[in-house]
C-alpha cells in the first residue's frame, strides 16, 4: 500500500510541471478568450489585483508542489498543507471562468482524481499512522 500511495504521489509531482508547461506552450486559442462570457470576468479588475491574483494562484501551486514532495517523505507538515491548498486550489477553480485545451482538461482531470485517491491514503488507510511519526 506504502508503494501505491508513494507513486500516485510521485505521478502528481510529474505532473504539475507538464501542466504548466502544457499551459504556457499549448495556450487556448486567443479568438476563444475574447467571447463575452469572459469579457466580465477579468475586465473589471485593476493591473494591480490581477497581479495579486497571479501571485495569490503561483503561491499556492508552488505550495501544492512542495507539500507532496512532504507527503512523500511521510513528513507530518505535509498533510495539512496538502489538504489547505487543494481546497484553496479547487475553490479558486471553481470561482473563475476557466477554458482549456483537451490534453490539459484530460491531465487535470487525472490530477484531481489522484489528489483525492491522495486524500484518502493519508487520512482513511493505514499509512496515516506514518505521518505520526
Amino acid at each position: 500500500m506504502e508503494n501505491t500511495f508513494k507513486q500516485i504521489v510521485l505521478i502528481q509531482i510529474v505532473l504539475l510541471p507538464v501542466l504548466v508547461l502544457l499551459e504556457i506552450f499549448f495556450p487556448v486559442p486567443e479568438e476563444i478568450s475574447y467571447l463575452p462570457y469572459f469579457s466580465g470576468a477579468i475586465a473589471n479588475m485593476s493591473d494591480g489585483a490581477l497581479i495579486f491574483s497571479a501571485i495569490i494562484g503561483i503561491g499556492l501551486l508552488i505550495t501544492n508542489w512542495v507539500s507532496c514532495f512532504l507527503i512523500y517523505f511521510f513528513k507530518p507538515l505535509g498533510r495539512p498543507m496538502f489538504l489547505w491548498t487543494l481546497i484553496l486550489l479547487v475553490a479558486s477553480y471553481l470561482i473563475t471562468p476557466h477554458v482549456s485545451t483537451g490534453l490539459f482538461g484530460m491531465l487535470d482531470s487525472i490530477d484531481s482524481l489522484l489528489a483525492g485517491a491522495t486524500l484518502v491514503f493519508m487520512y482513511i488507510t493505514p499509512i496515516k499512522e506514518k505521518f505520526s511519526k
